[in-house]
């Protein structure tokens, strides 16, 4: 009786931990670290920032792509207004049609970067993997990824376009172009209290793109400090940056 009942123990033992085992292997595919960035982004940014939700008015998003990040964003925050900037033609027809009744959404047709004017945007077969960059070889190898087409952008930089307005947060996602978009943004910088950004450990994946390690220096040198961080196998993912005066508030300088 007593071996029967240690054998029983046992089986449940193994079942349980399988079923605990595939939950866990599953949670990775269903929730990535990547996304699970992204969703505390949205979902609890203004814990971050020790501020209520309703004090929350401006947020910049860089390269929205289909905007589905949009209808969450301004679900949880009343008094939030966003700037969306995208500029594929790929994808600015749909977007200026889905939030065209939208008062609160101001979609902007241009690229943001490191100058005022016109530069290439390089489209992919990929769809959202658009970027002012050509493709580079681990884009190629790991993903199959094809140029597909080309077309002349409009651009601005974020101190240009911010000059005399307002602004909390910064969600940039540009593929590999980012450090374009932070050095058009010193003066927007000192007005920003965080940042979301796309990051890559290598810097492969498209020509000339920036690494993690310089996003994060030049971010460190803007007085802002890494608090979340995720990347999928190919070590690219998601940050989360809040300026260091509210993530340390007593901090001697």
């Amino acid at each position: 009786m007593i071996v029967r009942i240690l054998n029983l123990y046992l089986f449940l033992k193994r079942i349980s931990r399988k079923i605990y085992l595939d939950l866990v292997s599953e949670q990775y595919f269903w929730n990535p670290p990547f996304n699970y960035v992204q969703s505390i982004t949205i979902d609890n940014i203004c814990d971050y920032l020790k501020i209520n939700k309703n004090s929350l008015f401006k947020w910049c998003i860089i390269g929205v792509y289909r905007g589905d990040e949009i209808p969450k964003i301004l679900k949880k925050y009343k008094n939030l207004k966003i700037d969306a900037f995208e500029c594929s033609p790929k994808y600015i027809k749909n977007l200026y049609s889905r939030f065209k009744k939208n008062e609160r959404i101001k979609i902007i047709n241009k690229a943001v970067t490191s100058f005022v004017g016109e530069t290439t945007f390089y489209e992919t077969n990929l769809n959202g993997n658009g970027s002012l960059l050509p493709l580079g070889k681990l884009s190629q190898t790991f993903y199959k990824s094809k140029q597909t087409e080309k077309f002349l952008v409009q651009t601005t930089t974020l101190d240009a376009y911010y000059k005399n307005k307002e602004i909390d947060i910064l969600w940039i996602d540009v593929q590999g172009a980012e450090k374009f978009v932070l050095d058009g943004a010193n003066e927007t910088l000192e007005k920003v209290k965080a940042i979301f950004i796309e990051v890559s450990i290598n810097s492969g994946y498209y020509k000339n793109s920036v690494d993690m390690k310089t996003i994060n220096k030049i971010l460190i040198d803007h007085s802002f400090i890494l608090v979340l961080l995720g990347t999928d196998t190919n070590l690219t993912g998601n940050a989360l940056y809040i300026k260091e005066s509210i993530v340390l508030p007593d901090k001697k300088i």
